[in-house]
Parts: structure tokens; sequence; C-alpha cells
């Protein structure tokens, strides 16, 4: 039996769409309880994003997801529902 590689994405949601984007396993860090972490800006820096770029998205949740052939698994969940930008 194979060892699976765990992959992890992160998922941009809106009212009107919802967008993955890819990470790295470089980029998935794991502290010392065993939870997972990945930096939201390094990620988006390589999808050539600023956090900006989630508010004029109109994005309503920042989903970090473990996915495993067909199953995922919801890790964290950030909601930028309230969250207002200040210019």
């Amino acid at each position: 039996m194979q060892n699976q590689q765990r992959k992890f994405i992160y998922v941009l949601e809106s009212v009107s769409e919802s967008k993955e984007l890819c990470i790295e396993d470089f980029e998935v860090l794991e502290n010392a309880d065993g939870e997972i972490d990945v930096p939201l800006d390094s990620v988006l820096k390589k999808h050539h994003m600023k956090l900006e770029d989630l508010f004029e998205m109109k994005v309503d949740k920042v989903l970090l997801i473990e996915k495993a052939c067909s199953d995922r698994k919801l890790i964290r969940s950030i909601s930028f529902e309230f969250l207002r930008l200040n210019k």
C-alpha cells in the first residue's frame, strides 16, 4: 500500500464564485501541537495577488482544505464577511 502525500489548497469563496489556490509542500507548516498552518500572504503572493484583492473580489471566506483523492477536509476557515479594508 502506497503512503499518500497530503495536499492542501486555499479556497476563496464569494457569493458568485469559488477559486482554488494550490499550495506547495514547502509552504505547509506544522506546529509542535501538530496543527497545520499555511501563511495566506505567501500563497497569495505566489498567485500574484494581495490581501486587498480579496476585498475587491468580495471574498466571504477563505478555507484551508486538505485534499486526498476525492475527499476534502476543512482545516481552517477565515471569514471576511465583517472585515473592511481601511484606506
